[in-house]
Order: structure tokens, then sequence, then C-alpha cells
């Protein structure tokens, strides 16, 4: 039984009592609560286990033989939930989520997966991909920027679209890297009102031009709160992957609270892969060479100062957006995201 299915029953036992449970950090307590139980009902290998008013639990374990049946138990994230059997992952729906148009990066030799989310650390990302796979100074020859590269030749590549059609769940390991959902909103507005890539959604939206009038942070939530988060463009689209919801991740790297280019050595370490001299490629670093932020004290509310596009695109940027409206606001809008990585 999946965590949303005991959520709803306990719903119908006692609607009162789960009414009072309505903010992110309450759904969240709750949430680890069940994951804590699934835990140890994965442990028990041959007993059941009867919860009074919700049922009787079994572990489910893969058939002796099949993918999976040898590997260890794996969680989703250091504290919460076991990842389901790579046997009862439906491989039809693996392969349909692969080619979903949030498309992972797939080693050509089928040895990992990579999901990733705009606003969270991705071109390093992409850079670090590239790099051990060996396609990184033809991406570099081709652009500066590594998505062009990422979207107009590596998606085409022959090898890549084989391993696509050949990667099974419980024989590749899956690296899942994200970022603090509030801190990436904060990042995302900076980006849409620097680059005006959702300038003709919030006109549509809110009435406002971004390039002429500028946009409050506050405002830009009100626009989030009027977009489709799991349909909307990469840069404010929810974080949670398709293929998230067949298997859990192997290794979650949050790159609002751990570092980088430590946890993607220790992965490689993990997989035997060949180790990457952070420091030594220059790529990223010239790449973030460019991102230096000009954020400064502004006096007054930051979070309903109207900003510029200009300001966005090279500063001076104001810190505290991030007030404690702003962060129950996104908290609510990004809950998923939130209970899963923050």
């Amino acid at each position: 039984m999946k965590v949303d299915e005991l959520l709803a029953r306990m719903r119908q036992l006692d609607p009162d009592g789960m009414a009072q449970w309505t903010t992110p950090a309450e759904l969240r307590l709750v949430r680890t609560t069940l994951r804590a139980l699934g835990l140890s009902i994965a442990e028990r290998t041959d007993q059941p286990l009867v919860v009074s008013g919700l049922g009787t639990f079994r572990h489910r374990k893969p058939e002796p033989g099949t993918a999976g049946a040898d590997r260890p138990k794996v969680l989703y994230t250091p504290a919460l939930a076991a990842a389901q059997p790579w046997a009862a992952v439906d491989t039809a729906a693996w392969f349909q989520a692969l080619k979903s148009t949030e498309r992972p990066l797939i080693d050509p030799q089928g040895r990992f997966i990579v999901l990733f989310s705009a606003k969270a650390a991705c071109s390093s990302v992409v850079i670090w991909f590239l790099h051990q796979i060996g396609l990184a100074a033809e991406a570099r020859a081709v652009s500066d920027w590594p998505h062009h590269y990422r979207i107009d030749h590596y998606y085409q590549r022959p090898d890549y679209l084989a391993a696509r059609q050949a990667v099974q769940p419980g024989a590749v390991t899956v690296l899942r890297v994200v970022r603090d959902p509030v801190e990436r909103a904060a990042s995302s507005f900076r980006h849409a009102l620097g680059l005006s890539y959702a300038r003709d959604s919030i006109r549509t939206k809110l009435g406002i031009d971004t390039d002429l009038d500028g946009l409050s942070f506050e405002r830009y939530i009100d626009f989030l709160e009027l977009e489709d988060l799991n349909y909307c463009d990469p840069h404010h689209r929810r974080q949670k992957h398709v293929l998230e919801s067949l298997r859990a991740p192997d290794v979650v790297i949050n790159a609002s609270r751990q570092d980088l280019f430590v946890e993607l050595n220790a992965f490689e370490r993990r997989l035997g892969l060949t180790h990457t001299d952070f420091p030594a490629l220059a790529w990223i670093h010239e790449l973030q060479a460019g991102r230096v932020p000009h954020n400064v004290a502004t006096p007054g509310d930051a979070y309903r100062l109207v900003l510029t596009r200009e300001q966005a695109q090279r500063g001076p940027w104001p810190q505290g957006l991030i007030t404690a409206d702003a962060r129950r606001r996104l908290e609510r809008l990004y809950a998923e995201d939130v209970a899963l990585y923050a």
C-alpha cells in the first residue's frame, strides 16, 4: 500500500482528526511516519504486519533470479521511504518515462541514469556527465552552453537512443540531483525576470509586462499559483520526475545542502567510474564565473519590491526575498518536492 493510499484510508477512518494536519510541515510529519511504517514492513521478510484499522501489510520480495532479488534495499532520502522493489516496476511505463519531455541523461554503457532539474545546478551536472562519458570536448566545440549540445546533439546520438531502449530498472543506478524547492523558486524568479522566458505567460495571467513594468517576488508567486506546475516551463516546474513514481533513485544529491562536487565524486567511487578533478574542470568554472550574484541588503520589504530586468541580469539583487509568507506559499505549491527533497 502506498503512502497516498494510507493517507486516504486514514482520512476515511478519522476525517476530523486528519483535518487538523494541513500545513506542509504537518503533512511531512505524517508522511515520514507512514514511510517509517513502510520501512519496518520492508524489514520483515517473513512475517506480515497487522496495523489496527489499516489492515495487514506483507513485504513482497522479488522472486529468486529476477532483477533486484539480490540487490540491497535503498532509501529514497537518508531518512525516508524504502525503494520500491525493482522487480515490481512496470517496465512498459519505465521505458515510456525514459522518453518523457524531461529526458534524463543516460550513460551509453547503461551503468547509470541522471535525473536533473532546471535551476538545480543542471548546467554543472550536464558538464560533469558529458565529461564522465567522454563527450565534453565535442560538446564544448558545439557551444559554451552545455544544454545546446544536450538538446541538439546528445539526445539524437545512436548510443543514447539505444541505451534508452535497453536500460532495465533493476540493472541501472539512478542519480537524482535536486535543489531546495523554495530556494529554487527564488532563483527561477530572477531567471524569469532576467531572460523574459515567462514574459508572455505572466502578461497573460497577471497583466504585467515584466520587461516594461518589472516584477516583485510576491507577484511572481501569484503567477506560480496560476500555473500548472506539473506541465509548465521546466525552470519553475515541480522537480519530481515521472521515473521517481516508478522506482526510487539510488542516490539523491541536494545541491542546496550538500557539496555537489564532493557528492558526484562519491557517486563515481560507488560505481567505479573515473574520478573527476573538479578544480581542473575549467568549463564549469568559466560558466559559473558569469553568475556571480550581486546580492545587497535592501531597506524595506524585498518580497514586495518591484525589480527590473536590468537588476536581474546585472544586479544589484536584493537579499531577503524569501520571507515567512513567501516560504509558506511556496511550500504549499511545491509540497511534494518539499516532502521528497527538503
